[in-house]
């Protein structure tokens, strides 16, 4: 029998949130206030508008950033989703990972130490 090696299982890691400017609207969704870097700066003056370079995600990446505490694995956050979206875990996990890498590759979090697996 294969020995399973979780230790690199990628929703066993905690994620922290690095990008603090962000705001909740009233309707719940999260606002990340982003800079406006100076390309679109200028080309915002050339079209006499205020560039604006602020991402509003969407009520379920809303849900999964707002549950991001620094304690809970991409999984337990998964698990999070699916009981409020009334989802299978598998899907609600794939959709989170999937968020997950998203603002990760963008530096908006970072990843801590990987949870040890639960026998479930």
């Amino acid at each position: 029998m294969a020995q399973r090696n979780d230790k690199y299982n990628f929703v066993l890691y905690v994620p922290e949130v690095k990008h603090r400017e962000f705001r909740v609207t009233e309707a719940g969704t999260v606002v990340l206030e982003l800079d406006v870097n100076p390309a679109k700066r200028l080309m915002g003056k050339l079209a006499a508008k205020e560039p604006v370079s602020d991402i509003e995600f969407d009520s379920l990446s809303s849900s999964a950033w707002l549950a991001i505490d620094g304690s809970r694995s991409i999984l337990d956050i998964a698990r999070l989703q699916a009981d409020k979206s009334g989802d299978d875990i598998d899907e609600s996990a794939r959709r989170v990972a999937q968020f997950m890498k998203y603002v990760l590759k963008r530096g908006w979090i970072r990843l801590g130490e990987a949870k040890p697996a639960s026998a479930e």
